[in-house]
């Protein structure tokens, strides 16, 4: 299959705890050598590949021991999925463009994982699925629209074993569409950083929603996602602060020896150069968990805002590879990704891939989902593969 993005390769290292601090070429046009923490654990091997039409979406999971990080292109917004050979983890699922249509994440799911549910499922005029599929966690970061608005879908057409939800109230229709869906489903297990009210009852915006399958996790809990894989919860805060960013749920996810941390819109503070003092989450990541922060690939917090990613933050994750989603809709007066983020993603040595740059002219064959809306145009497939032993002289 022909590409039109050119692969590019690195070879990472398992970032389970300090590691040594090599100096990086200025341009990550790998291959780029780490060395990892243990000797008998060999580095990954991440390519990424934009997707063009679905032909470019891999439609059976990955082989074992390989992993693969979808960057869904869903606008103004964030999507994220992530698979093993056993597992599917879905991190946000929302967009904050009034013409995207919440059916293009379920088009991306039904390419990768296939289509699932009834006829709300599909877009109009295709046939209905005659199957339910399994996803076996789907994280909300927070609830904002741009991170949840198609969440309730999801849940509705996908059999979902897992719910995680930092359980901060917002008292919006998309947030209640959400927690009716959880109560519906026959498979979700509702997972909250918040107390669980005895009765099992939660009331949003004048309904009250019972969810029988119901716990409370917290900081540090670890969760078994499969061979080789699994993610531990760092920030996790069910309380209802002043801006639900603050209650973003954010994840260290091990996939073999590689490491992506998933931050939600997770903030150091307003809106400042990276050069600025960390605070907020980003600073209780730097002195809670310095070890468990470094990782291969980040997704960039808060669509690339300058209220996130201090520089002293990106050090202390040293990426090699940024996720950042974002689309033309504004946040207040601002179109993210800021400048001077991006710059300083750059300085660290990271390897860029943005969900908006054919926004304004859209080349890819067939957008998953239909042309209404501006996502849709760059989707990636990261593939995370087991490294290759170095070759033996004869």
């Amino acid at each position: 299959m022909s590409r039109a993005l050119a692969i590019l390769v690195i070879v990472v290292a398992a970032c389970r705890g300090p590691a040594p601090q090599a100096p990086r070429p200025p341009e990550p046009h790998g291959p780029i050598p780490t060395t990892p923490e243990q000797p008998t654990e060999l580095p990954a091997q991440i390519t990424w590949e934009r997707v063009r039409s679905a032909a470019d979406i891999p439609p059976m999971p990955p082989p074992a021991g390989t992993f693969r990080v979808h960057l869904i292109d869903v606008g103004t917004g964030l999507a994220i999925l992530v698979q093993g050979h056993d597992f599917a983890l879905l991190y946000d699922a929302g967009t904050n463009d009034p013409a995207e249509k919440p059916v293009r994440v379920l088009a991306y799911l039904a390419a990768a994982l296939g289509a699932s549910g009834d006829g709300l499922c599909v877009d109009r005029g295709q046939p209905a699925p005659r199957q339910r599929v399994k996803i076996d966690h789907v994280v909300l970061s927070h609830p904002h629209a741009d991170h949840g608005s198609a969440m309730d879908l999801v849940i509705h057409c996908y059999d979902v074993a897992n719910m995680w939800d930092s359980g901060r109230i917002n008292e919006t229709v998309f947030y209640r569409e959400i927690l009716t869906a959880v109560g519906a489903s026959a498979t979700a297990h509702y997972h909250t950083a918040a107390d669980v009210p005895g009765d099992h009852v939660v009331g949003v915006k004048g309904t009250e929603i019972k969810i029988a399958k119901w716990d409370r996790f917290s900081e540090g809990d670890s969760i078994h996602l499969g061979e080789s894989a699994k993610f531990t919860i760092l920030h996790a805060e069910g309380k209802k602060l002043a801006d639900p960013n603050q209650n973003s749920v954010v994840i260290a996810v091990a996939l073999g020896t590689a490491r992506l941390l998933l931050v939600g819109d997770a903030e150091s503070g307003d809106r400042e150069d990276p050069s600025a003092p960390v605070g907020d989450i980003e600073q209780f990541l730097i002195e809670q968990h310095a070890a468990d922060i470094r990782a291969d690939i980040l997704q960039v917090g808060h669509h690339g805002s300058m209220t996130s990613s201090r520089r002293a933050f990106l050090d202390a994750v040293k990426p090699h590879l940024a996720l950042v989603s974002s689309g033309p809709k504004l946040y207040g007066k601002v179109k993210l990704p800021d400048s001077v983020v991006l710059e300083a993603l750059k300085a660290i040595g990271a390897t860029i891939l943005r969900t908006d740059e054919h926004d304004d002219h859209c080349d890819v064959d067939q957008r998953l989902g239909g042309d209404s809306g501006p996502g849709g145009c760059d989707s990636y497939v990261i593939t995370i593969a087991p490294g290759q032993p170095a070759a033996q002289s004869p």
